[in-house]
């Protein structure tokens, strides 16, 4: 198309300073060399070499051709010279040599037969200066060429990434679609069942089940909130001091009902030399081993086998970096598939995936968390030998805090060099364990929460502490009702998002009441917004904690016992 353009404008010039014949025959000739390059590049002959030859042959062909009918005919010649240079522009290296040989060859030409391009009368000098910007122009004809073929091709790549991403998110909402709604369906089919029978065992099973699945939907919820946030560059690390062997009996916990379930053995081994206490995100921590340990359990079949193993790597200046593998007798992982393992919205196999299921986002959240703590994640598999998945992270050794912290700690006297299978490490059930409610009779709750089912279930499970509590549909109740009597109120539970007046207007409000005891109320965040900035406004409008949605029990009561003194 480049060089049809080029042809029609040089023809149109033409016609503008020679005779009609002249320009008619160079209109022909332009067609000629323009359906004669297009049978060439779409001839199965096609190569480099003759990509090379065919423009400098046709130019060649009328170069002579414009001495034996006239000198007139060398104008032509230098237009279709710089058409062939455009044909050219995908070999870089054969443009130089290919603008060298046509210089000289028509320099030669008129020289020996003293050919004047521009007529007589013009002496050689104007000839050459004519020649030098024929030149000039078709090289910059070749700019333009060149130019236009990258932007093309980068437009080309950008538009296949762009479908390859697309596809990949696709099958991605797909996955994440079948994960939502076969725990949703495990409820709902559940709440039926437990409705239809007056039988106290049905409605304790159906209740257990709803129960797991809520959990497990919370976690296809919280893998896509901590993407969102990574791929947003707002997710950031919480340090603090932590029992490391402690952290890890914690982890296996977890997992525990799943490695009985499937008849698995889970062996373990920590190097003593790794430091009892640390500082670094214990959490993030967990959360990385938690999700390799869940995929090595997943992916191998029953009667198969786990392990974990943690060591020291090095330390220097205190600053430890630590290995944890973790190996499994699975299905493994090709090659192929592992150049997709860590990357967002990809996974290992699509049928894996239907077969086992998976968000596919847990390895992709590992790898950037691991990267966050100054370290790096691999796997070493061969496909239907099992896998090993190596991580490393950086942790600060730490012994200002509770020396009675230590790896001996652990349940039933495994100590944190030992090795042992999951037994050793005093496993508990997958059912939570909820703490014995405070006895809250003398104490007062104010609860302000805009939806009623909400009220309804902090009040039902707050009934065994006797705590009363007292109600606000909005913050702007809630700041009547402490307004009108603060000296009643001993705690608050404050929803963020309320119609009229939010949470965080509403606590900065009771904060700036003249009663001392809008000061100093504890003033505590409910919200399902548990990102770490969400968690730092509501301390900066003034609350004093955070709870999130949906609350666990077993947090509600560490808080009423940790503020109400119980």
């Amino acid at each position: 198309m480049v060089l049809c353009v080029y042809a029609v404008l040089v023809s149109a010039y033409t016609g503008l300073f020679f005779p009609m014949d002249i320009t008619i025959i160079r209109c022909i000739l332009s067609a000629a060399v323009v359906l004669v390059y297009v049978g060439f590049e779409r001839s199965p002959l096609r190569s480099e070499t003759i990509a090379f030859l065919t423009p400098f042959v046709i130019v060649s062909i009328l170069t002579f051709g414009a001495v034996l009918f006239g000198g007139d005919f060398l104008l032509f010649t230098y237009t279709i010279g710089a058409a062939m240079i455009s044909l050219t522009y995908m070999k870089p290296r054969g443009l130089a040599v290919y603008i060298i040989a046509i210089s000289v060859m028509q320099a030669f030409i008129m020289l020996v037969f003293n050919v004047n391009l521009l007529g007589a009368t013009f002496t050689t000098v104007y000839n050459y200066l004519y020649f030098m910007v024929a030149v000039a122009m078709n090289y910059l004809v070749y700019v333009f060429c060149k130019s236009y073929s990258q932007t093309l091709q980068a437009l080309t790549v950008a538009t296949d990434e762009a479908h390859k991403a697309s596809l990949a998110k696709s099958v991605f909402l797909s996955n994440m679609s079948h994960e939502i709604r076969t725990p949703m369906n495990a409820i709902i089919g559940m709440v039926a069942i437990g409705k239809s029978s007056d039988k106290i065992d049905d409605a304790h099973y159906s209740l257990n089940k709803i129960e797991n699945a809520s959990v497990h939907l919370l976690g296809i919820i919280n893998n896509v909130l901590d993407m969102s946030k990574i791929e947003s560059n707002k997710f950031e690390l919480s340090f603090t001091e932590f029992n490391f062997a402690k952290m890890l009996q914690t982890v296996v916990n977890v997992i525990s009902f799943r490695v009985d379930e499937k008849k698995q053995s889970f062996t373990y081994h920590v190097d003593e030399s790794i430091p009892p206490v640390l500082y670094g995100d214990d959490q993030c921590l967990a959360q990385v081993i938690t999700n390799l340990l869940g995929n090595a359990v997943k992916f191998t079949p029953e009667g198969g086998s786990v392990s974990l193993v943690c060591r020291l790597v090095e330390e220097d200046d205190d600053i430890c970096m630590i290995q944890v593998e973790v190996t499994d007798s699975g299905i493994g992982v090709s090659p192929e598939q592992q150049s997709q393992l860590f990357q967002a919205f990809q996974q290992a196999d699509s049928n894996t995936t239907r077969k086992f299921g998976g968000t596919g986002l847990g390895l992709s959240i590992s790898k950037n968390l691991v990267e966050m703590m100054g370290g790096e994640i691999w796997v070493d598999s061969e496909l239907n030998k099992g896998a090993t998945f190596y991580f490393t992270f950086q942790a600060m050794r730490c012994t200002s805090i509770d020396g009675s912290l230590k790896a001996a700690d652990l349940e039933d006297g495994a100590t944190a060099g030992s090795t042992g299978d999951v037994g050793d490490i005093g496993l508990q059930s997958d059912e939570p364990h909820t703490p014995e409610p405070p006895n809250l009779k003398d104490k007062c709750l104010l609860l302000a929460e805009d939806i009623e089912i909400n009220r309804e279930i902090i009040i039902s499970l707050l009934e065994p502490t006797s705590l009363e509590i007292v109600c606000a549909e909005n913050g702007a109740e809630a700041v009547k009702m402490f307004r009108d009597e603060p000296d009643r109120f001993d705690i608050l539970f404050m929803d963020v998002q309320m119609p009229e007046m939010d949470g965080y207007e509403a606590t900065k409000r009771i904060r700036a009441l003249e009663a001392k005891q809008g000061k100093s109320v504890p003033i505590i965040a409910m919200t399902a917004n548990v990102f770490r900035e969400d968690i730092e406004l509501c301390l900066e409008s003034g609350m004093n904690d955070h709870l999130g949605k949906p609350l666990d029990i077993e947090k509600v009561l560490k808080m009423l016992k940790k503020y109400l003194k119980s």
